[in-house]
This record gives C-alpha cells, sequence and structure tokens, in this order.
C-alpha cells in the first residue's frame, strides 16, 4: 500500500477481478476443450461442469459493482413525466425494494448452502463442493446489499438538503443513453 486514498480494500472491485478470472479461465478452457475436440478427437473431461461453475461466479461476483455504478437495466419510461423531486423519491423506493428483494435472496439461500454443505454435494464431474458456490453467492448478495444500503443514505442524505444546495451524490447521476 502505498497511503493513497484509492488503496483501501474495495470488496465490490475483489469480486469484479474474482468474476474477470472466472471469465478467463472459462474462456481458455473452454478453448482448449474445443482444440482437443478438433485436434485429437477427445474433449477435456469435466468442461460442463466447469462451464458451469465459472458462469456463476461470473454473473454474481460482477453484481455489486453493477449496483455501485448503477448499470443494470432500467425502464425510464416515467423519468420525463414527473417531477425530479418524485423522481427522487421513486428512485428512492426502487432501491428499497432492491435491497428487499436481495435480502430475500440472500435469505433463501441460507438453507441450500447450510444443506449442500452437511450433505458434501459436489459437481457430477468435477470435485468442486457446491457449497462454495454457494457461498460466493451469498458474499456476493450481502456486499450488493452493502453498496445498496450505501445508495440509499446517500438518497437519503440528498433528499435532507435544503433546496438549492447542491449535493455530489454520484448515486443520483444515472448514466443514459440517447434513445430515438
Amino acid at each position: 500500500m502505498n497511503g493513497r486514498a484509492g488503496s483501501r480494500l474495495d470488496p465490490a472491485r475483489l469480486l469484479t477481478l474474482c468474476g474477470a478470472i472466472a471469465l478467463a479461465v472459462m474462456l481458455f478452457w473452454t478453448m482448449l476443450d474445443i482444440g482437443g475436440r478438433l485436434a485429437f478427437n477427445r474433449p477435456i473431461h469435466g468442461t460442463l461442469d466447469l462451464v458451469e461453475v465459472t458462469l456463476v461466479l461470473v454473473a454474481f461476483l460482477a453484481l455489486p459493482e453493477c449496483f455501485r455504478r448503477d448499470e443494470l437495466i432500467k425502464v425510464d419510461l416515467f423519468d420525463t413525466m414527473v417531477s425530479p423531486r418524485t423522481l427522487g423519491r421513486m428512485t428512492l423506493i426502487g432501491e428499497i425494494a432492491t435491497l428487499a428483494f436481495l435480502g430475500l435472496l440472500a435469505a433463501t439461500l441460507l438453507q441450500p448452502l447450510a444443506d449442500a454443505y452437511r450433505f458434501g454435494d459436489q459437481k457430477p464431474d468435477l470435485p468442486v463442493p457446491i457449497w462454495t458456490l454457494l457461498l460466493t453467492i451469498e458474499l456476493a448478495l450481502v456486499v450488493s446489499m452493502l453498496v445498496v444500503l450505501r445508495r440509499i443514505g446517500s438518497q437519503i442524505r440528498a433528499a435532507l438538503q435544503p433546496p438549492g444546495v447542491e449535493t455530489q451524490a454520484p448515486t443520483l447521476h444515472r448514466h443514459e443513453e440517447a434513445t430515438p
């Protein structure tokens, strides 16, 4: 660490890095499998399981960073029809609903996680314990909940500012593409 302010541990960024590594592993393993099939007429045993495992990692480990950057797919049908204050309230309600949904997902995953650990479930072709995948999903959901909770806090602080005071809340700005 060099003492810079940005050098602290960032769980969302770390999970995204792990997801990128999983994507690279999936890509290279699939290339090797296809090359093995073409050159030697022998596929690599366990490719399907490896692709399934890495696909889960790619999808869920990127989730917290997507929430932090506000880069999820959104339907902005009403954004131009309501006032900025109403839009802020609607966004806050959406964030609270997102937090509740993530909490529900995390809570309902606990029992399958405990069962997979207790019974020692594994992927059929690779010795990958299922509980490790479920634990990774649980971790990604918890970090996503923390990110969304922070966004909610930023939106509440911005809403409590007196009128006319500029806020620097990056979570309130959307990166939208122009649509025809």
